[in-house]
């Protein structure tokens, strides 16, 4: 069944193009002709709004960025400034990264070919700009921009190693829910490490 031309639109080309680099758990095998298949109209269609499969994936990480975003900050108390707050958030991560494994691809391992649009540039650097925040705010000692960088960088370097061993099956011993708990555990293990060194 055909989708009526005036009900595609760049968001729904992009919610498309998301479901399928989910259900292929990265974006190989999403193509042109395949996006297209899943919304009911031709290939050629989608050229009215992107000019290249790769404009839809830089448009599509932007939009799964800001959901990403969204949603590890559900729960979290915006008047408190505690450590649960921030172990809350890393949690949040934890959960996003390993219920969207072909979503963590996206953000973290695949090549795109050309280049994100000025309006997803500044998307990209949102992630890590929240997580600066969040350690800032879980701070005590009120850290500096520059040891909340220092330590955002380690934890996300360690966090990052451990989802891409799992996500590419390569923990071999631990299922998901003991995974998460030892990435957490760490995580945690770390930061209190972390922000006892001087800076």
């Amino acid at each position: 069944m055909q989708t009526n031309k005036k009900d595609i639109n760049k968001e729904i080309i992009i919610k498309t193009t998301l479901r399928l680099i989910g259900e292929n758990e990265g974006i190989k095998d999403v193509n042109l002709r395949g996006i297209a298949k899943k919304i009911g109209c031709s290939h050629t269609n989608l050229y009215n709004y992107f000019s290249s499969l790769d404009e839809i994936f830089w448009e599509a990480l932007g939009y799964v960025l800001l959901k990403m975003i969204d949603y590890v900050e559900i729960g979290l108390d915006s008047e408190s400034n505690s450590e649960e707050n921030f172990y809350l958030y890393l949690s949040n991560i934890i959960d996003f990264s390993m219920d969207h494994p072909g979503w963590y691809r996206l953000i973290w391992l695949e090549s795109i070919g050309g280049s994100p649009s000025p309006e997803v540039i500044k998307i990209l650097h949102k992630p890590n700009q929240k997580f600066c925040d969040a350690l800032i705010k879980a701070s005590s000692d009120n850290f500096s921009k520059e040891k909340a960088k220092f330590i955002s960088d380690i934890l996300h370097s360690y966090s990052h190693g451990e989802l891409c061993k799992w996500i590419n099956d390569r923990s071999f011993v631990l299922g998901k829910s003991e995974t998460k708990i030892k990435i957490f555990s760490n995580l945690k293990l770390l930061y209190k490490l972390l922000i006892q060194e001087e800076f």
